[in-house]
């Protein structure tokens, strides 16, 4: 059976999809816009995941547990799939939310879920929007400021008050709190850290950052990376535009020997043109393809 303890709530996909309408789990959530994306997510992960347990936090982190013992596991971090952001917060910035949609690596969650729903291991989905806190920067750059970022001009129309800043902050601290106690408690064949980027000329359709792969690992990522180029992806390259970000740097000084590495997909092999609309049978396409790419970590083991 469910539990809450605090700022958190334990139990099963299935009971939460029960309770999905009542009064305790739409309060426990910081808002009713947050609860109504855990609410949507559930709705569309029941028919066959009822049984996957979770745990859910107010600030919308929640952690899917489908670890198999001596099995194949993948740790996915889905941290750029979020676009919620608390009304209090979003008055206060600039940033339109059309223009934050462009950034935030939309339906990320959809797209590379499988690789533990059905094949195995721990998911965290992050429904927070990268706007108002990015697990993938250092505690100092998290919250974005002016200039922050290359693709960022002014931020703020109204500065964040200290309280406000201290609240965002221990959702980011929980994040690395709780992925390092899952490092150290749980063994994983592979960390993926799972993103998409914008269709800017000169980048590719897939792109998997390999920086902090230890190198006993890169065959398997250019084997996958022969893998798509195969099925038509070219091109697919490695590093470009993005080598790994801080959440891999991190989890390489402590964790060294661990298989880590990125993965960006394209928003044009799944988005409209302007990348403002979603389409969800090449969605869903590219949701497959990524499933049965990664089935070839259990493939490269056996060799």
């Amino acid at each position: 059976s469910y539990k809450i303890l605090g700022n958190f709530l334990h139990g099963t996909l299935h009971e939460f999809y029960r309770d999905r309408n009542k009064l305790y789990f739409k309060n426990f959530f910081y808002d009713r816009e947050l609860y109504k994306l855990v609410k949507e997510d559930l709705e569309w992960l029941h028919p066959a995941h009822k049984n996957i347990r979770m745990t859910i936090t107010r600030r919308g982190v929640i952690t899917y547990d489908n670890y198999k013992v001596d099995g194949f596991n993948v740790l996915l971090l889905t941290l750029h799939s979020g676009t919620w952001m608390p009304s209090i917060i979003e008055r206060k910035m600039l940033i339109p939310p059309e223009q934050r949609y462009r950034e935030e690596d939309i339906d990320t969650h959809r797209i590379y879920s499988k690789l533990v729903l059905e094949q195995g291991g721990i998911w965290i989905d992050n429904k927070q929007s990268r706007y108002l806190i990015d697990f993938n920067r250092p505690v100092g750059r998290a919250i974005y400021f002016n200039n922050s970022e290359e693709w960022l001009n002014i931020v703020w129309n109204e500065p964040l008050v200290e309280y406000e800043m201290e609240e965002i902050f221990a959702s980011y601290h929980e994040f690395y709190f709780t992925l390092e106690k899952l490092v150290r408690a749980y063994k994983f064949n592979i960390i993926i850290d799972a993103h998409s980027m914008r269709g800017k000329p000169g980048r590719p359709n897939i792109s998997f950052g390999t920086r902090y792969i230890p190198p006993f690992y890169m065959p398997i990522v250019k084997n996958m990376q022969k893998k798509l180029i195969s099925l038509g992806y070219a091109p697919v390259l490695l590093n470009v535009p993005y080598e790994g970000g801080y959440v891999l740097k991190w989890l390489s000084k402590k964790f060294p020997h661990t298989f880590i590495f990125s993965m960006e997909i394209n928003k044009k092999l799944y988005m409209n043109k302007d990348f403002s609309v979603v389409l969800p049978g090449k969605r869903d396409r590219i949701s497959r393809l990524v499933n049965a790419l990664f089935e070839l970590g259990e493939e490269s083991e056996e060799e």
